[in-house]
C-alpha cells in the first residue's frame, strides 16, 4: 500500500480503528450518563462575587452555588452580603431574614511600645513562622507578632499595619470573609456585629504581676469587669473577660470605665457597614456568643 509494508499498514490500520471505536464509544457514554445541570446553579454562580475566596466554607463560588440550589443557607457569602443574599432569595423564590453584618476585629493591643520582644526574630515575615520558632519573639506568648500576615492574605486590602506593628481593620472595605481570622496563628481576629462600638483588647489567658510585667495593657484577670457589668454579660473564664454580646446589647462601656489595664476597646463613633462596594453591609451570618476569648 502506497509502498508502505504490510505490517506497518495493519498497524496504522489498527490504530485508526480503535480511535474511532474509542471516539464513538466516549460520545455514547456522554449521552447515556449525561445529567442536566439545574438552570438555577448557573443563575446562582453570575450572582456571585466570583472571587472564589472559600469564606462561606467551600472551595468556590460554583460550589456554594450548588449548595445553594440543594437548599444551603444564603447568608453564607461575606463578600457579597445582604446584597447577594437577597438576589439569590429572589432566584430561589424564598424569603430571608434580616442579615446580620459583621466586621473583623483584632483583640490586641500589645505592640511593641507596650509589649516589647523577648528576643530578636531573624526569619520570614510571616506570622505562623514566627509562631512556631520557640513561641514567637513577644514577650506576651499570646499576643500579636506583628508581622502583618492577615494584612497580605485579606483580599480586599482591609487591613494595614500600624506604625506600633498592629493590623488595623479598615470598616469601609472589611467584608467579614473571616480570611483574616483563618490566617492568624494566634487566634487574635474575629467577626463581631458591625453594630457594636466595645469589645476586649486582648487576649491572654495569664493573670496579675505575670501580665504586667511584659505588657501595659494586658488583662491581669481583676474581675472588676464582671464585678460592675449591669447586665450580667461577662464572665471570667480562663483568666480572661467572656462577652456576651447579645445579652448585653454590646453595652460594655462599664467595663471599659473600670477596667485598670485600659484593655477594652471603645469606639468612638459607630463604624460604616461592612460590605463590597455597592452592598448594604458586610458578611451574613450569626453573631458570635463572645468575642474576645
Amino acid at each position: 500500500m502506497f509502498g508502505i509494508p504490510a505490517p506497518v499498514a495493519w498497524a496504522i490500520g489498527s490504530m485508526v480503528l480503535l480511535g474511532v471505536l474509542f471516539s464513538v464509544g466516549l460520545v455514547f457514554a456522554a449521552r447515556r450518563f449525561h445529567v442536566e445541570e439545574d438552570p438555577r446553579i448557573s443563575g446562582a454562580v453570575a450572582l456571585l462575587p466570583g472571587i472564589n475566596c472559600g469564606a462561606c466554607g467551600y472551595t468556590g463560588c460554583q460550589s456554594y452555588a450548588e449548595a445553594v440550589v440543594k437548599g444551603e443557607k444564603l447568608t453564607f457569602c461575606a463578600v457579597g452580603g445582604p446584597g447577594v443574599a437577597g438576589t439569590l432569595a429572589e432566584l430561589m423564590g424564598v424569603e430571608i431574614g434580616e442579615i446580620r453584618r459583621l466586621r473583623a476585629v483584632v483583640h490586641c493591643q500589645g505592640g511593641p511600645s507596650r509589649c516589647a520582644d523577648r528576643f530578636l526574630y531573624v526569619g520570614p515575615e510571616d506570622c505562623r513562622a514566627a509562631h512556631i520558632t520557640s513561641g514567637g519573639q513577644k514577650s506576651c506568648v499570646y499576643g500579636c507578632l506583628g508581622l502583618g500576615s492577615c494584612a497580605r492574605a485579606c483580599p480586599f486590602q482591609a487591613i494595614a499595619m500600624s506604625a506600633d506593628r498592629l493590623p488595623v481593620i479598615d470598616p469601609d472595605k472589611c467584608t467579614a470573609c473571616g480570611i483574616c481570622v483563618r490566617t492568624c496563628p494566634r487566634d487574635l481576629i474575629s467577626l463581631l456585629p458591625a453594630e457594636f462600638q466595645v469589645y476586649l483588647g486582648c487576649s491572654s489567658h495569664d493573670r496579675g504581676k505575670a501580665v504586667k510585667d511584659v505588657c501595659s495593657v494586658g488583662c491581669i484577670a481583676c474581675g472588676l469587669c464582671v464585678k460592675n457589668d449591669p447586665h450580667q454579660a461577662t464572665q471570667l473564664v480562663d483568666n480572661l473577660p467572656v462577652l456576651d454580646f447579645e445579652k448585653a446589647h454590646g453595652d460594655f462601656c462599664k467595663g471599659a470605665e473600670v477596667c485598670p489595664m485600659n484593655c477594652f476597646v471603645v469606639e468612638e463613633a459607630a463604624p460604616v457597614a461592612a460590605g463590597a462596594p455597592g452592598a448594604a453591609g458586610a458578611a451574613a451570618g450569626s453573631a458570635p456568643s463572645g468575642a474576645g476569648t
